[in-house]
């Protein structure tokens, strides 16, 4: 099976877009905001082949319920290619709900990680997708309608300038929850997240 590698081109195009973001400052004023960009891949669970990917996500609002559990509400692009000569990529255009939550001050997770950076945990579900195609390599949506999910660990720590940044790691996932006939998922085994907090 041929090795993946992801395609210079696409990668560029969407580290410029982020990077245009970035420097388009914060969000609304009162609104918490983050912009994430990642890439990664990995093989498919349950089929004969490898994907890829590379993305970016905009966190809108974030609503903080306490210090350590937060409820953000974010919209994000991803491009998928797979190492099938036919079929062999898509882009979801998603919106998603993400719930993060902070280990406690005394928690043993804190001791694990470098001075100065704040772990935290995250978990995206139930959001909704537009995929452009139906197909990926040899795994078969029903139609253009599936649902993002993701789940992941990261830190966060601080920039000279006093921005917050962000790196993580997650696992991501497109099915249609077997609201339609044919539901082969689409995953992500290893993204790779780094990003900016506003």
């Amino acid at each position: 099976m041929p090795t993946v590698s992801l395609r210079p081109s696409r990668a560029a195009q969407l580290a410029w877009f982020a990077a245009v973001l970035v420097s388009l400052g914060s969000p609304a004023p009162g609104l918490a905001g983050e912009v994430w960009v990642n890439v990664g891949g990995g093989p498919q669970p349950g089929a004969d082949q490898d994907n890829e990917s590379a993305g970016f996500d905009i966190h809108i609002a974030t609503f903080t319920a306490t210090p350590r559990k937060a409820l953000s509400i974010g919209a994000s692009y991803t491009w998928i290619g797979t190492d099938f000569d036919t079929n062999s990529s898509l882009y979801a255009i998603s919106v998603y709900p993400q719930l993060t939550f902070r280990p406690t001050e005394n928690s043993r997770i804190r001791g694990w990680v470098p001075p100065g950076t704040e772990p935290f945990f995250f978990v995206r579900a139930l959001g909704p997708s537009y995929i452009s195609e139906n197909t990926l390599g040899e795994r078969e949506q029903a139609n253009s309608f599936a649902f993002q999910a993701q789940i992941g660990a990261g830190l966060e720590f601080g920039g000279a300038d006093g921005r917050r940044f962000v790196a993580a790691i997650s696992w991501k996932h497109f099915s249609n929850a077997n609201l339609f006939g044919d539901n082969d998922g689409i995953d992500l085994p290893v993204m790779l997240n780094v990003g900016i907090r506003f």
